[in-house]
């Protein structure tokens, strides 16, 4: 699977639990670049690539390899944003767990969760990316124990959980299997096919979620259904940087501050809207770069030199020695082949 985004403020739990532990947050975003601002910015996401780095930063400077199991204790109705608010104004614990998995995407760009209603059980499982690491495990971990005691604290789903099951093996310590089984209270199945939580299908049918609100599930609904709508057509923040800096690199090579300006926006409000999509403002000003290198390069009549100044850099070998970073080639090579397969075209 590829990287997805998720919303950033997914990660609070972890940050709760790692500074119950004694680490500092703050300090340890700073060193990946981020911030709790950052994390905390309403409806921010980050991809998941970034997610899964600040997780095992997290477990390292902790020394706590069950991270994600603790970081359910923090789950509450905002932990699942709209779909938190939509599930306890269902009908039933069904209904909930349905409309759940339906509007997901309000936490992750790829819906992951899926629900399969049979004739005994309803199963809830996870499609994750196909990972081993101790960040992985922590994540589906917490993914499920979040998911279980969310139910349990604000569903009235005290019992209905039939069995959990885990892709990863069982840990091998009897003092970490007891967490697990602490936390779930539940048959748990280890070596599986998939990371899932299975409910007693009658159960979840038949009982009524008490106070719920079907006129407010609704309206709930018409805002999940906006919010993904959004999400899916609004360009990346990094189209309209790359393009801003495309058409600005006509005057001259804009540096970060300059961008920001035209945006107004802050230089570092830019760099963290960057971060949060996996790219930064170098790594835009460089693709921006390399497509009008290629562009200059196949214009004859500008010397290097002339490439060179264009793209704002100081010398010509500066342009040789990225270019060739970039693609293998120098500038004169580029340039070479470039026109003979123009001459034999």
């Amino acid at each position: 699977m590829e990287d997805y985004r998720l919303a950033s403020s997914t990660l609070s739990p972890y940050l709760r639990t790692a500074s119950e532990l004694g680490v500092d947050p703050a300090g340890l975003l700073a060193d990946l670049n981020l911030s709790i601002d950052t994390i905390e910015t309403p409806q921010s996401r980050l991809p998941l690539t970034c997610f899964m780095e600040v997780i095992d930063r997290l477990i390292q400077t902790s020394r706590n390899e069950s991270i994600g199991l603790h970081s359910a204790k923090y789950v509450d109705v905002g932990s699942y944003d709209i779909n938190g608010y939509i599930s306890i104004n269902c009908a039933n614990l069904l209904e909930a767990l349905t409309l759940t998995s339906e509007y997901y995407r309000v936490l992750s760009d790829h819906r992951v969760l899926h629900v399969t209603e049979g004739q005994k059980y309803v199963t809830c499982h996870w499609k994750l990316a196909e990972r081993s690491d101790i960040a992985q495990r922590n994540f589906a971990d917490s993914l499920l124990a979040t998911y279980v005691r969310f139910g349990r604290l604000n569903l009235q789903m005290e019992r209905g959980v039939e069995f959990v099951t885990f892709k990863h093996a069982a840990p091998r310590s009897a003092r970490a299997l007891q967490l697990y089984e602490e936390t779930f209270k539940c048959p748990l199945l280890f070596d599986q096919e998939q990371y899932s939580v299975v409910f007693d299908r009658a159960f979840l049918r038949n009982t009524r979620i008490a106070r719920a609100d079907p006129a407010l599930r609704d309206v709930l609904i018409g805002h999940a259904t906006t919010r993904i709508r959004s999400i899916e057509t609004t360009p990346p923040f990094s189209h309209e940087v790359k393009s801003l800096i495309r058409r600005m690199f006509h005057d001259s090579a804009p540096t970060r501050e300059d961008v920001a300006d035209r945006l107004h926006v802050g230089s570092r409000t830019l760099q963290r809207r960057l971060l949060m999509e996996g790219s930064s403002y170098k790594d835009v000003f460089n693709a921006v770069r390399l497509e009008l290198a290629v562009q200059y390069l196949k214009d004859e009549s500008l010397s290097l030199d002339d490439v060179a100044e264009k793209l704002g850099f100081s010398e010509t070998r500066s342009l040789h020695r990225s270019f060739r970073q970039w693609t293998g080639n120098t500038p004169g090579e580029f340039r070479a082949k470039s026109a003979a397969a123009t001459s034999n075209s």
